[in-house]
């Protein structure tokens, strides 16, 4: 049989895409297909063992095999409650577990010192600090009126 005449031969540039074309093609295909061939299972025969799959972000939050982490175990609502309980009672852990009502003393002890270990205790913190701050401003202000209108009567 006779083959098909070359284009790339007449026009060097698509010698030159067709090169790329290609080369991105294997490049793509060594990324989403293994070189195994695989028996039932997935038993890799070449090997003799079962390879294991690439290792993704979902993949291992799905995973069976993982323990969830303590702070999953709580609802946002008994996050809030638990922030909100600890700007009224501080480390009274046996109020804070009133006050989050689902969770013991001791669960909101172990939360603490994950959720303070945490990024959102330093913007809880600051929050709270401003509050007082305010708090304190506003006292001083009420005194301040109050003193004046005392000392005019």
């Amino acid at each position: 049989p006779e083959t098909p005449p070359n284009p790339s031969a007449s026009h060097p540039s698509l010698s030159l895409a067709a090169s790329s074309l290609t080369s991105y093609l294997r490049l793509s295909r060594s990324l989403t297909s293994t070189s195994a061939t695989l028996g039932p299972y997935g038993y890799a025969y070449n090997s003799g063992c079962h390879p294991l799959e690439r290792v993704s972000g979902l993949g291992l939050l799905t995973t069976p095999l993982r323990s969830p982490s303590l702070v999953e175990g709580w609802s946002p609502r008994e996050v809030a409650a638990f922030e909100t309980s600890m700007s009224v009672y501080g480390k009274q852990f046996h109020l804070v577990s009133k006050a989050v009502e689902s969770k013991t003393s001791r669960e909101c002890v172990c939360f603490y010192y994950v959720w303070k270990k945490g990024g959102h205790y330093k913007s809880w913190k600051k929050g709270f600090e401003d509050l007082m701050e305010d708090d304190e401003e506003e006292e001083a202000a009420a005194k301040g009126e109050g003193g004046a209108a005392g000392k005019e009567e």
